[in-house]
Protein backbone atom coordinates (compact mmCIF):
# COMPACT_ATOMS: atom_id res chain seq x y z
CA UNK A 1 0.00 0.00 0.00
CA UNK A 2 1.28 3.37 -0.83
CA UNK A 3 1.95 6.02 1.70
CA UNK A 4 -0.89 9.07 1.48
CA UNK A 5 0.36 12.33 0.35
CA UNK A 6 1.45 14.89 3.10
CA UNK A 7 -1.58 16.74 2.03
CA UNK A 8 -3.95 13.88 2.55
CA UNK A 9 -2.80 13.16 6.21
CA UNK A 10 -4.94 16.02 8.23
CA UNK A 11 -7.75 15.04 6.11
CA UNK A 12 -7.59 11.26 7.45
CA UNK A 13 -6.57 12.57 10.83
CA UNK A 14 -10.07 14.09 11.29
CA UNK A 15 -11.87 11.05 9.68
CA UNK A 16 -10.39 8.73 12.75
CA UNK A 17 -10.93 11.51 15.36
CA UNK A 18 -14.99 11.43 14.31
CA UNK A 19 -15.44 7.90 14.14
CA UNK A 20 -14.29 7.36 17.56
CA UNK A 21 -16.12 10.38 18.57
CA UNK A 22 -19.22 9.06 17.22
CA UNK A 23 -18.42 5.68 18.62
CA UNK A 24 -17.85 7.45 22.17
CA UNK A 25 -21.23 8.71 21.58
CA UNK A 26 -23.02 5.39 21.81
CA UNK A 27 -21.00 4.16 24.61
CA UNK A 28 -22.35 6.06 27.38
CA UNK A 29 -26.23 4.44 25.83
CA UNK A 30 -27.65 2.48 28.83
CA UNK A 31 -28.17 -1.39 26.99
CA UNK A 32 -31.66 -2.27 26.55
CA UNK A 33 -32.39 -5.66 28.03
CA UNK A 34 -35.64 -7.97 28.29
CA UNK A 35 -36.17 -9.63 30.86
CA UNK A 36 -35.35 -12.88 29.89
CA UNK A 37 -31.43 -11.64 29.32
CA UNK A 38 -31.85 -11.54 33.22
CA UNK A 39 -32.03 -15.24 33.39
CA UNK A 40 -29.04 -17.63 32.87
CA UNK A 41 -29.74 -20.27 29.55
CA UNK A 42 -29.37 -22.74 31.44
CA UNK A 43 -32.12 -22.34 34.14
CA UNK A 44 -35.17 -23.83 33.83
CA UNK A 45 -37.49 -21.98 35.55
CA UNK A 46 -40.57 -25.27 35.23
CA UNK A 47 -38.50 -27.99 36.45
CA UNK A 48 -40.46 -29.24 38.84
CA UNK A 49 -43.19 -29.50 36.22
CA UNK A 50 -41.33 -31.14 33.58
CA UNK A 51 -41.80 -34.44 34.59
CA UNK A 52 -45.10 -34.62 35.07
CA UNK A 53 -47.66 -34.88 32.40
CA UNK A 54 -51.22 -32.91 32.65
CA UNK A 55 -52.92 -35.90 34.16
CA UNK A 56 -50.39 -36.92 36.64
CA UNK A 57 -50.35 -32.87 38.00
CA UNK A 58 -54.49 -33.31 37.73
CA UNK A 59 -54.36 -36.31 40.03
CA UNK A 60 -52.16 -34.79 42.41
CA UNK A 61 -53.51 -34.81 46.12
CA UNK A 62 -54.14 -31.00 47.28
CA UNK A 63 -51.14 -31.92 50.11
CA UNK A 64 -48.97 -33.36 47.37
CA UNK A 65 -49.78 -29.86 44.61
CA UNK A 66 -48.94 -27.84 47.63
CA UNK A 67 -45.59 -29.22 48.46
CA UNK A 68 -44.69 -28.70 44.59
CA UNK A 69 -45.85 -24.96 44.94
CA UNK A 70 -43.82 -24.24 47.60
CA UNK A 71 -40.70 -26.37 45.92
CA UNK A 72 -41.38 -24.31 42.91
CA UNK A 73 -41.52 -21.34 44.88
CA UNK A 74 -38.41 -21.76 46.94
CA UNK A 75 -36.62 -21.95 43.33
CA UNK A 76 -38.39 -18.75 42.22
CA UNK A 77 -37.27 -16.86 45.03
CA UNK A 78 -33.31 -18.38 44.72
CA UNK A 79 -33.52 -18.43 41.11
CA UNK A 80 -29.59 -17.33 40.01
CA UNK A 81 -28.62 -14.10 38.16
CA UNK A 82 -26.85 -13.01 34.91
CA UNK A 83 -23.53 -11.52 37.06
CA UNK A 84 -22.60 -10.22 33.86
CA UNK A 85 -24.99 -6.97 34.42
CA UNK A 86 -23.61 -6.46 37.65
CA UNK A 87 -22.91 -2.31 37.87
CA UNK A 88 -24.35 -1.90 34.05
CA UNK A 89 -26.21 1.05 32.94
CA UNK A 90 -29.25 -0.71 31.46
CA UNK A 91 -32.79 0.29 30.07
CA UNK A 92 -35.91 -1.89 30.98
CA UNK A 93 -39.32 -2.28 30.38
CA UNK A 94 -42.23 -3.17 32.97
CA UNK A 95 -44.30 -2.47 35.34
CA UNK A 96 -44.38 -0.45 38.70
CA UNK A 97 -45.63 -1.89 42.11
CA UNK A 98 -45.48 0.82 44.10
CA UNK A 99 -43.39 1.00 47.26
CA UNK A 100 -43.26 4.02 48.72
CA UNK A 101 -44.06 7.46 47.84
CA UNK A 102 -42.92 10.84 49.25
CA UNK A 103 -46.53 13.14 48.55
CA UNK A 104 -47.45 11.70 45.54
CA UNK A 105 -44.13 11.33 43.90
CA UNK A 106 -42.71 7.62 43.84
CA UNK A 107 -39.76 6.75 45.25
CA UNK A 108 -39.27 2.85 45.45
CA UNK A 109 -40.84 0.81 43.93
CA UNK A 110 -41.00 -3.26 42.45
CA UNK A 111 -40.75 -3.54 38.31
CA UNK A 112 -41.73 -6.28 36.96
CA UNK A 113 -42.02 -8.17 33.65
CA UNK A 114 -45.92 -8.13 33.34
CA UNK A 115 -49.35 -6.56 34.40
CA UNK A 116 -50.50 -8.33 37.78
CA UNK A 117 -47.37 -9.88 38.78
CA UNK A 118 -47.24 -10.33 42.30
CA UNK A 119 -50.86 -8.87 42.89
CA UNK A 120 -53.28 -11.02 41.25
CA UNK A 121 -50.91 -14.35 40.58
CA UNK A 122 -47.54 -16.05 42.67
CA UNK A 123 -44.31 -13.61 42.46
CA UNK A 124 -42.46 -14.04 38.92
CA UNK A 125 -38.65 -16.00 39.82
CA UNK A 126 -36.65 -13.15 41.81
CA UNK A 127 -34.24 -12.52 38.80
CA UNK A 128 -37.53 -11.15 36.85
CA UNK A 129 -38.20 -8.55 39.39
CA UNK A 130 -36.49 -5.47 39.84
CA UNK A 131 -36.09 -3.27 43.15
CA UNK A 132 -35.75 0.18 41.75
CA UNK A 133 -35.10 3.47 43.70
CA UNK A 134 -35.56 7.23 42.37
CA UNK A 135 -33.20 9.62 44.02
CA UNK A 136 -35.96 12.06 42.61
CA UNK A 137 -39.63 11.00 42.55
CA UNK A 138 -41.41 10.44 39.51
CA UNK A 139 -45.23 10.77 39.39
CA UNK A 140 -46.86 7.83 38.36
CA UNK A 141 -49.44 8.02 35.70
CA UNK A 142 -51.08 4.86 36.17
CA UNK A 143 -49.97 0.93 37.42
CA UNK A 144 -52.02 0.05 34.41
CA UNK A 145 -49.22 1.07 31.54
CA UNK A 146 -45.77 -0.17 31.42
CA UNK A 147 -42.35 2.11 32.02
CA UNK A 148 -38.66 2.19 30.82
CA UNK A 149 -36.53 2.44 33.62
CA UNK A 150 -32.87 3.24 33.35
CA UNK A 151 -29.79 3.49 35.45
CA UNK A 152 -27.53 0.72 37.20
CA UNK A 153 -28.46 -2.46 37.72
CA UNK A 154 -26.80 -4.20 40.58
CA UNK A 155 -27.25 -7.72 41.50
CA UNK A 156 -29.15 -7.36 45.12
CA UNK A 157 -31.05 -10.01 46.72
CA UNK A 158 -34.29 -8.15 48.95
CA UNK A 159 -37.35 -9.51 50.45
CA UNK A 160 -40.33 -7.04 50.22
CA UNK A 161 -43.21 -6.95 51.88
CA UNK A 162 -45.66 -5.79 49.68
CA UNK A 163 -49.16 -5.14 50.95
CA UNK A 164 -52.64 -5.16 48.84
CA UNK A 165 -55.58 -3.63 49.59
CA UNK A 166 -58.15 -6.52 51.10
CA UNK A 167 -55.23 -8.81 51.57
CA UNK A 168 -54.68 -9.37 55.29
CA UNK A 169 -50.94 -9.98 55.70
CA UNK A 170 -49.77 -9.07 52.10
CA UNK A 171 -47.22 -11.23 50.23
CA UNK A 172 -43.34 -11.79 50.74
CA UNK A 173 -41.46 -10.81 47.53
CA UNK A 174 -38.02 -11.47 46.43
CA UNK A 175 -35.72 -9.68 43.72
CA UNK A 176 -32.66 -10.53 42.85
CA UNK A 177 -32.33 -7.41 41.09
CA UNK A 178 -32.24 -3.57 42.10
CA UNK A 179 -31.04 -0.41 40.01
CA UNK A 180 -30.54 3.17 41.06
CA UNK A 181 -33.10 4.24 38.91
CA UNK A 182 -31.97 7.35 37.16
CA UNK A 183 -35.08 8.05 34.55
CA UNK A 184 -38.30 6.41 34.86
CA UNK A 185 -40.52 7.25 31.16
CA UNK A 186 -43.70 5.69 29.74
CA UNK A 187 -42.90 2.90 27.67
CA UNK A 188 -42.71 3.43 23.66
CA UNK A 189 -41.52 0.97 21.31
Amino acid sequence: MKHLKVAHRPLLLMLLLSCFSWHGAFADEPAKIDWESLMPQDWNPNKVFDDLTDDQYYALSDSELMILEQTAQAMFDAAPVVDAFEGMQVKVPGFVLPLEFSNTLLKEFLLVPYYGACIHTPPPPANQIIHGKLKTGYKLESIYLPVWITGTLNISRSQTQLNEEGVANGLEVQSAYSMNVELVEPYIE
